[in-house]
């Protein structure tokens, strides 16, 4: 009998509980861990570096703001598909001033200027935190990424209405990376072309994180293709990376935002042959079927190997990749459910990654004035990024 994961299981009698084998029983109180609510939540967390460097600013007309202008507001989102934290839907920023919606040719391009001071504000910041990521790629042969991303800033814990009068300080961010069709569209339909991109390649993934309950902090990430048979084959495995830069920019004349981080990808050095080859024939014991969230479904108790190591998030993954000269860019579409929590989304996703500046920054003795230029040439690609349709509320 094929398993049948949780969010697909019907009961004949509503009012009756299905019983629990007594086969299992016994597995049960083996692997039980109380400590199992708390661990699931780390494992999975997003990872800091000890000195990584955060910001957030906004950027608008008149260049980059240091207060937020009279003339933006918060608007609270109402669509169903938005996140909800603690019961409450996020707000966004929006520009209350329609003056900007009919700007000429010539201030569009000082609107343009404007938005190339964000390699000056975040010069400084870049260059300290990859010195800091050098050190860790010497020391445990981390790779480094420069990634922009698109998306929405969504506040919690704020209220309708001029930003001026409440308390930022108190507000909860979150980047949202989910991007409507349409712009995913524009980006194949007008970007791609207009800046030089070719297709490189067409891939299509499943990545499974599994954990051990001797290291239940540690995600470790496997990368997986589909076997003509549906079972999948693991062709890499790493930790979840490290994030030592994360700079979140609100472009408030822009219907997108953008976020740019540096991380680290580690590799994982510390499994034996044993625990690899358990590994394999945990995912090896999945098959593709695209009825279920996620798109992979286990047999019967073999979501958990004989050594330990058990899946707790799948997530399936079509992306296109295109490149030009000094650009690495990837167009995805996820479909996602964590065993843990129960809980699935899909997601359209657009990131840039900045490979020249990534090489160029990481040589000895580069000149700052060279990078600050590339990074000036990168922003100015960038800014077609972010033209979308705007947001439902």
């Amino acid at each position: 009998m094929s398993y049948i994961p949780p969010h697909k299981r019907h009961s004949k009698d509503p009012t009756k509980p299905t019983p629990v084998p007594d086969s299992l029983v016994t597995k049960f109180k083996k692997n039980l861990d109380f400590k199992s609510s708390t661990s699931s939540v780390k494992r999975n967390k997003i990872i800091y570096s000890g000195d990584s460097i955060s910001k957030w600013f906004l950027v608008g007309s008149n260049g980059i703001e240091d207060d937020v202008p009279s003339y933006v507001k918060f608007v609270p989102l109402s669509s169903d598909s938005v996140e909800c934290r603690k019961g409450e839907k996020p707000s966004i920023l929006m520009n209350n001033n329609v003056q900007n919606v009919n700007m000429n040719i010539g201030e569009r391009k000082d609107e343009r200027t404007q938005w190339l001071l964000v390699a000056e504000k975040v010069m400084e910041d870049l260059v300290l935190a990859y010195e800091r990521v050098k050190t860790e790629m010497k020391e445990h042969h981390h790779v480094s990424r420069l990634v922009a991303r698109f998306g929405k800033i969504f506040f919690y814990g704020s209220q309708a209405g001029p930003v001026a009068e409440c308390s930022l300080k108190n507000l909860n961010k979150m980047f949202s990376t989910d991007l409507p069709m349409s712009y995913l569209q524009h980006i194949k339909s007008n970007v791609v072309p207009s800046h030089g991109f070719s297709i490189d390649k067409e891939k299509e993934t499943y990545t499974v994180k599994v954990s051990h309950y001797s290291r239940p902090n540690a995600t470790i990430n496997c990368k997986c293709t589909r076997k003509e048979d549906g079972r999948l084959s693991m062709y890499k495995v790493d930790l979840n990376p490290v994030r030592h830069l994360v700079v979140d920019v609100s472009c408030i004349d822009k219907n997108l935002d953008m976020r740019l981080t540096l991380t680290a990808k580690r590799e994982i050095t510390y499994l034996s042959d044993k625990e690899i080859g358990d590994i394999k024939a945990l995912l090896e014991s999945a098959t593709v079927d695209p009825n279920v969230k996620g798109g992979l479904r286990w047999p019967f108790g073999k979501a958990l190997s004989e050594d330990g190591y058990k899946e707790f998030e799948v997530c399936h993954v079509r992306a296109t990749i295109y490149k030009n000269k000094t650009l690495r860019l990837r167009v995805r579409e996820t479909d996602r459910f964590n065993e843990t929590t129960g809980t699935g989304e899909t997601k359209r996703e657009v990131s840039l990654t900045l490979k020249d500046i990534d090489t160029k920054i990481q040589e000895q003795n580069t000149e700052r004035g060279c990078v600050l230029e590339m990074l000036r040439d990168a922003l100015g690609t960038i800014w077609d990024f972010l033209h979308c349709d705007a947001y439902l509320t």
